[in-house]
C-alpha cells in the first residue's frame, strides 16, 4: 500500500506545479491511488471513459482535501450530475427553483463531477463535459456555481486544471 510520501511523489512525476501547490498547504485526507483494475472497473460502472489524465491522477492519489476542504477530491467522486424533471421536485424545491428565475434542470445535467472547489461559494464543483466526447483523450473541465445556477470552462483537460486550479485562489496574497 502506498504511503503519503509516495503518493506525493506519484503527484509530482505527473503533475509537477499541483505537487509543489500541494506541499505548501498542509493537504489533509490523503488518500493513495487505486489500481488500474480499480480505475477500469469506476470507468465501467459510470460507463464513459475518463480522460487519461483523470485516471493518472486516481492512479496516483485517491482523496485529497486542501484549504480546509475549499478543493476535494474524495472517494464520493466522479459523479453525474443527474436532476431528477422539474414535475418530480417538492414543493419547496419547486419555489427555490422558481424564485432564483433559474432553467431546469441546471447547465450542468448530464457532467461528471469530480471535485467540490469552492472557488465562489461552498458547495460549488468542477465538473467534466462528457456532452462532446473525449477530445485527445481528455474532456473540458467546467466550473460549476450551484447559486446562479451556471457553467463555465476552466480548462481544456484534467491536467490543465490540476496543474493550475490553486492559481484561482490568489494564494500568494495570504
Amino acid at each position: 500500500m502506498q504511503n503519503e510520501r509516495t503518493v506525493f511523489e506519484a503527484l509530482a512525476q505527473n503533475f509537477p506545479t499541483f505537487a509543489g501547490q500541494v506541499a505548501l498547504h498542509e493537504p489533509e485526507d490523503v488518500r493513495p491511488g487505486w489500481s488500474r483494475d480499480a480505475v477500469e472497473e469506476l470507468q465501467s460502472r459510470l460507463g464513459v471513459p475518463l480522460p487519461t489524465s483523470y485516471r493518472t491522477f486516481l492512479e496516483s492519489c485517491r482523496q485529497l482535501t486542501l484549504l480546509g476542504g475549499v478543493v476535494q477530491f474524495s472517494e464520493h467522486h466522479p459523479f453525474f450530475h443527474n436532476f431528477p424533471p422539474l414535475s418530480a421536485l417538492s414543493s419547496p424545491q419547486l419555489q427555490s427553483v422558481r424564485a432564483r428565475g433559474a432553467d431546469w434542470p441546471p447547465p450542468s445535467q448530464g457532467m461528471l463531477c469530480f471535485a467540490e472547489f469552492f472557488l465562489e461559494a461552498d458547495g460549488d464543483q468542477v465538473l467534466f463535459d462528457v456532452s462532446g466526447g473525449l477530445q485527445n483523450g481528455e474532456y473540458p473541465v467546467v466550473y460549476y456555481a450551484h447559486d446562479a445556477p451556471s457553467i463555465r470552462v476552466l480548462a481544456t483537460s484534467f491536467g490543465e486544471f490540476l496543474e493550475g486550479c490553486l492559481d484561482h485562489f490568489n494564494l500568494d496574497e495570504e
